[in-house]
């Protein structure tokens, strides 16, 4: 069936190659649209035994359908093969023969990732199926996209107007995780329902969100957070403000507390930016659970070593510095982190996080990222370099 299910996806591929659009009757069309995004990384762990050295493939088509002038559908199919390099353990027992080698999550397999209908209204949408949820930056809701498998939602989506105020409501009945679903830690069951809105406020942004996450696979990330978020812009100077409390929901076997706070800044002439913040996940230690981002684009975040993907019964602070810069072709990006506990404030190390990348054509585009975090306790965090190189290809 899998290998049916490859050929199929070859198939589609050879379809958009030789015509961006498929008309199959008069009012609706199709397109096709594949792309693939090569990728090599590359992982120097401390704690393991050897070094990961990870290459893939990932292949993506996708058919866009137009019914009406109300109805669409999207149908989307990733294929993500090993190629060369294979010394890498690529999580959650989806490669149990490679436990010495570090966790490079970019599982081999072949899966529908989007496929939905939309009602397009004149102020209201409509989705059903599945598809990407990305609520602001990804922070708390996202779609992981930096994986080569994606992370998608089954369940409903509107998103409405009502006069300045945009509405947005999903209710979520399962999560297709990045680990694939050969795995059982790929799908989580959900009962989740995440709402959030935001409107226009002077010269920036103001949004309010709340999500009620019900995990039924994973009971421990279950959580209700309510949040208030504003972004906004002062000339050549853009900051943001964001204060989140979160609470133990649904069948959490923890009943916790914590808060979460985000204060950044930046500078931003032609050419160039240069900025720093602070963002704290704040700890409950007396009842064992930190603030839990389990929905976010982690890898956005507390660093590209991606160290802290979940956070600490005593919580995390994160302080750093980054800047930009547009060198001819190419735009170089430079982070510096450092870490703490947000109760008592123990280091936990610091990360140095650089990336260069450049769009060589209207269809290509290429990236060299590097990150290395370096630990003040390698009992419970040990150091580590992390390489990759990336080329993205759409047709």
């Amino acid at each position: 069936m899998k290998n049916q299910f490859k050929m199929s996806m070859v198939a589609a591929a050879v379809i958009a190659a030789g015509s961006t659009g498929v008309y199959a009757e008069e009012g609706v069309s199709s397109t096709v649209d594949v792309s693939f995004r090569y990728r090599i990384e590359t992982v120097d762990q401390e704690s393991m035994v050897e070094d990961a050295q990870a290459s893939t493939l990932r292949t993506r088509a996708t058919i866009k359908t137009k019914w009406n002038d109300k109805f669409d559908s999207v149908l989307e199919f990733d294929d993500v093969t090993e190629i060369g390099m294979d010394e890498f353990n690529a999580g959650q027992g989806n490669t149990p023969d490679r436990s010495q080698y570090p966790v490079v999550a970019d599982p081999e397999g072949t899966e529908v990732n989007q496929a939905f209908v939309r009602y397009n209204g004149d102020s209201t949408k409509v989705a059903y199926g599945r598809q990407r949820i990305l609520i602001e930056n990804q922070r708390f809701v996202g779609g992981v996209g930096w994986r080569q498998n994606e992370q998608t939602y089954d369940g409903l989506t509107v998103n409405t107007k009502f006069g300045e105020v945009n509405f947005n409501y999903a209710y979520v009945s399962n999560v297709n995780r990045i680990f694939g679903e050969d795995v059982d830690a790929g799908d989580h069951e959900h009962n989740t329902h995440l709402i959030n809105a935001d409107m226009k406020l002077g010269d920036g942004k103001l949004s309010g969100y709340y999500f009620a996450i019900e995990n039924e696979t994973a009971q421990g990330a279950s959580n209700d957070t309510f949040g208030v978020r504003y972004s906004g812009k002062a000339g050549t100077f853009a900051y943001t403000a964001e204060l989140a409390t979160q609470s133990a929901g649904s069948d959490n076997p923890n009943d916790y507390d914590a808060s979460y706070y985000l204060l950044e800044g930046a500078y931003k002439p032609d050419g160039y930016s240069i900025g720093a913040g602070i963002e704290v996940l704040g700890g409950d230690s007396a009842n064992g659970q930190g603030f839990t981002t389990s929905l976010a684009t982690l890898h956005k975040f507390q660093g590209w070593a991606d160290v802290f993907l979940g956070t600490p019964a005593s919580g995390i602070e994160d302080m750093y510095l980054n800047g930009s810069v547009k060198l001819g072709e190419f735009n170089l990006k430079a982070v510096y982190h450092t870490f703490a506990t947000d109760e008592g404030g123990v280091d936990l190390g610091t990360e140095f996080d650089l990336a260069l990348s450049r769009k060589i054509n209207k269809k290509t585009s290429m990236l060299i990222k590097y990150a290395s975090f370096d630990s003040d306790n390698e009992l419970l965090y040990s150091s580590r370099d992390k390489m990759w190189f990336m080329l993205t290809y759409k047709l």
